[in-house]
């Protein structure tokens, strides 16, 4: 695991793109605002800070960063969310080179296993009274019983060990079950279902074979869509949703089209339109690619129109993402999207929905409409050039500039020369600049992950890193006997940084003696926690010895410091937000806001109490004396 990847991804993705494809973000001064994705809101009091790359929620007091979020709202542990987000990043993990890695003996049982749950689920959804509420789901929502029985659909009932009691019945292994994603541990001990009261769509690999399930909840219980964890049977980047039905649809018409969600997929081939196949809401990687290269070469993305589809409309091989937000956003490696252009020479073509539409609900109530929708695709360098050439002032000279620059890197990638003239030419006439210097400028851009924004970030705030947290949690690790107790002064919510959090979690288990050394506990937790925690533990200053009491006094100085540095940031945001809601004469945002402001006085005092004057007038009696 390269041991700057995590500041790589943070480097390369902007946590106002991550929150966006989720929350309908609006500027709110140097920030932006929403409605919180965790709880119910009616004004909005969820933010989200461009320059420090956190998010904070006024109203339930959710925040972190954007490991923090993505685990929070995909509900998957750090690994998923550091694999996936890498992904989109570009970012290699340099974990070992397939031919190293040995098979791992638990395969087969996994698959049997996953076999036994996708039959119950399927079971408890056609034949049972629990399934009753899923079947009359599936029929408001247009779904035939033969899409169910072909996907193979299910329930997850319910309750907390149904599926524990039908897997224990068999004589599985309730560890092995856990390990393959279909249980998970209680803390105090034994097992309960990861899927409950879920429709369940079962995911096969390229051989038909079921190695891991989505499940959609019914009302707005969140995750909305939980997915199995990685496994070694089940890596959701790897897989595409559906392909084992669309192959033949695919190679006889010589295209596929990709959309996100399970439903999309299904509605899809219930209407007739069997080569579409569902990317479960991950950016397209090169091996999902690779998975479809034999069957066509004609690629069509088509992605919800939703807050999401607009933030995202194009997420192809690892980190490509289009935004088309009020704010254009564009954050992309150009050399990874040409890069599958020249591996398959491919056509990669863009459905563009209209706002509200996803391919669900425009399939279901206008099938015609979806078909002239996909045979009107556009090029995916045309989507790009329009959506950046729509976001300018064309009078603005420096805009004009700028968008030749952004554009740039894209448009050098482009290996047949007639097709880049054309662009090129096309560019010269829209932005009315001499086709010889945009010509040149584009020749001059450097072929690197670019970033569109009108306000990009700085450096510095890419930088920002929170070192007292990180000192913290250096305490804990080093000294875990003389501390363990006080690992409740440190709750999550004090921690911003998603890997701290689960540092913490590990230290907090039972599994974790607190005698252990540092080293040992770092063998112990997962490889992607392993370099931060030898990073924080490195940054410790090479002082003697010291004793539990200076330890214990120590940690509990950082927390009061790291509390206090939260209680700044928090008053200065809160404050801003207020100038913010009463410049733009929001009553409804100001009342919310001036609630959490009148809390700000107890709080502080609680941080900064008085210090006994009688104590201070002694002292400077004492300085008087001497």
């Amino acid at each position: 695991m390269a041991r700057d990847a995590v500041s790589e991804i943070r480097e390369k993705l902007d946590i106002v793109d991550i929150i966006g494809e989720k929350v309908v973000l609006k500027k709110a001064g140097r920030n932006m605002k929403g409605l919180c994705p965790f709880h119910q809101e009616k004004t909005p009091s969820f933010v989200v800070f461009p320059e420090t790359q956190g998010f904070h929620c006024f109203g339930c007091g959710k925040g972190g960063d954007l490991f923090t979020f993505y685990m929070e709202r995909e509900g998957v542990d750090f690994r998923e969310a550091l694999k996936e987000l890498a992904e989109r990043a570009g970012v290699s993990l340099d974990e070992l080179p397939r031919q190293q890695k040995q098979a791992d003996p638990r395969e087969a049982s996994f698959y049997d296993l996953h076999e036994v749950a996708a039959s119950y689920f399927a079971t408890v959804l056609n034949s049972s009274a629990a399934g009753e509420k899923g079947r009359r789901y599936l029929q408001e929502r247009g779904i035939s019983q033969e899409m169910i029985e072909e996907f193979r659909l299910g329930l997850a009932p319910d309750g907390w060990d149904y599926l524990l009691k039908q897997l224990s019945a068999r004589g599985a292994d309730p560890e092995a079950a856990t390990d393959a994603g279909l249980l998970q541990r209680r803390d105090a001990g034994g097992y309960y279902d990861r899927f409950r009261d879920r429709i369940i769509f079962p995911i096969l690999n390229s051989s038909g074979q079921v190695v891991g399930f989505g499940g959609r909840a019914f009302g707005d219980e969140q995750p909305k869509y939980l997915n199995s964890p990685q496994s070694p049977i089940f890596d959701k980047s790897s897989l595409l949703y559906g392909l084992t039905h669309a192959r033949d649809a695919i190679r006889e018409e010589n295209r596929v089209v990709i959309v996100e969600g399970y439903m999309d997929v299904i509605a899809a081939h219930q209407h007739g339109f069997r080569n579409v196949v569902g990317a479960m809401g991950t950016a397209l990687t090169e091996t999902q690619v690779d998975l479809v290269k034999r069957l066509t070469k004609r690629v069509v993305l088509a992605l919800d129109a939703d807050a999401a589809g607009r933030m995202a409309s194009v997420r192809a091989i690892e980190s490509l993402q289009v935004g088309l937000d009020h704010v254009p956003d564009i954050v992309a490696d150009p050399r990874t999207v040409f890069r599958i252009a020249q591996r398959l020479d491919a056509e990669v073509h863009i459905v563009e929905l209209a706002a509200g539409d996803d391919p669900d609900s425009l399939i279901r109530s206008d099938p015609d409409s979806w078909d002239r929708q996909v045979e009107s695709a556009r090029p995916y360098m045309d989507f790009v050039i329009d959506h950046v050439l729509d976001s300018i002032d064309r009078n603005d000279l420096t805009a004009r500039r700028r968008a030749i620059d952004q554009l740039g890197p894209f448009l050098q990638r482009i290996g047949d020369a007639v097709e880049r003239s054309h662009y090129v030419q096309r560019l010269s006439r829209e932005l009315d600049i001499p086709f010889p210097v945009v010509q040149s400028r584009i020749a001059q851009a450097r072929t690197r992950t670019v970033s569109i924004s009108l306000d990009p970030k700085s450096d510095e705030a890419a930088k920002g890193y929170p070192r007292t947290e990180d000192h913290l949690l250096a305490l804990f690790l080093k000294y875990l006997p003389v501390v363990v107790d006080l690992s409740p002064q440190a709750p999550d919510t004090l921690l911003t940084d998603a890997r701290n959090r689960e540092l913490m979690g590990a230290l907090r288990s039972t599994q974790i003696p607190p005698e252990w050394q540092p080293s040992v506990i770092l063998e112990e937790v997962d490889s992607s926690l392993r370099d931060h925690g030898e990073s924080i533990l490195a940054g410790l200053p090479p002082l003697p010895p010291p004793t539990p009491g200076d330890v214990r006094e120590e940690l509990l100085q950082t927390v009061v410091k790291l509390q206090r540095e939260q209680y700044e940031v928090f008053a200065g945001h809160l404050r801003a937000e207020l100038a913010t809601a009463q410049a733009e004469q929001d009553d409804e945002t100001f009342s919310e806001l001036r609630r959490y402001l009148e809390q700000l006085p107890e709080l502080h005092q609680q941080l900064y109490p008085r210090r006994s004057t009688y104590f201070r007038d002694m002292r400077e009696r004492q300085s008087k004396g001497s």
